[in-house]
């Protein structure tokens, strides 16, 4: 999911500048959109939610508006307000594969196993070295049993980013449900090793099933 790009300085500051901007461009995609950005930093999330939408006022079909209000709507936990934006980015956009792993992850979070699956498909005809939604996709694949896959994107996912915690540990995960416990050790070490903190409780159950 995008992220806000605003990363430092006198955020206040920032505010009043850009909030004097949108109003001496009232018609500016670009600063209503930049004023909703320095909101979010700023935690004032209601404020960036009417500056986001007053951009899209102005052009509805902004990708990057679209997207960087869904991703504040899932922050907030409306997942269902973040999966309308992230919709209606595609329509403006079909080949958005950012949309499509957003609404992925949105659907994961909801335990709709099967649509998530369809959307980081999706995401992946698109942009097959992904690797978030690799690993997405791979999680979802396990609860939904069908453990070679999922082993298989997984090992993808770790190909691209070997020193990936999070991608290591996923492959264990896949390996561990799989039955092939002694690589499901072998990577959950490498995971631990590049940082990533494995759950205490599945860390017990691969030592033991390898042992």
């Amino acid at each position: 999911m995008a992220q806000n790009p605003i990363k430092s300085g006198d955020i206040q500051q920032v505010i009043a500048d850009l909030e004097k901007e949108t109003k001496d461009n009232p018609n500016s995609v670009v600063a209503h959109h930049r004023l909703a950005l320095a909101y979010w930093r700023a935690n004032r999330l209601e404020d960036a939610i009417t500056s986001f939408q007053k951009a899209l006022e102005i052009d509805p079909t902004s990708h990057e508006v679209r997207i960087n209000l869904g991703t504040l709507f899932f922050q907030m936990g409306r997942l269902e307000d973040g999966i309308r934006e992230n919709r209606e980015a595609l329509k403006a956009h079909p080949g958005s594969a950012e949309a499509m792993a957003n609404i992925g992850s949105a659907y994961m979070q909801l335990g709709k196993w099967q649509e998530a699956a369809d959307f980081f498909k999706q995401a992946l005809e698109i942009k097959p070295e992904m690797v978030p939604a690799l690993i997405n996709l791979s999680s979802i694949l396990v609860e939904l049993d069908e453990l070679d896959k999922a082993v298989e994107l997984a090992e993808k996912a770790v190909s691209l980013s070997p020193r990936f915690g999070l991608a290591r540990n996923n492959l264990a995960v896949a390996c561990y449900f799989s039955g092939d416990y002694k690589r499901a050790k072998e990577e959950m070490e490498k995971a631990k090793e590049f940082g990533y903190p494995v759950h205490p409780d599945f860390e017990k159950q691969v030592n033991e099933k390898a042992a």
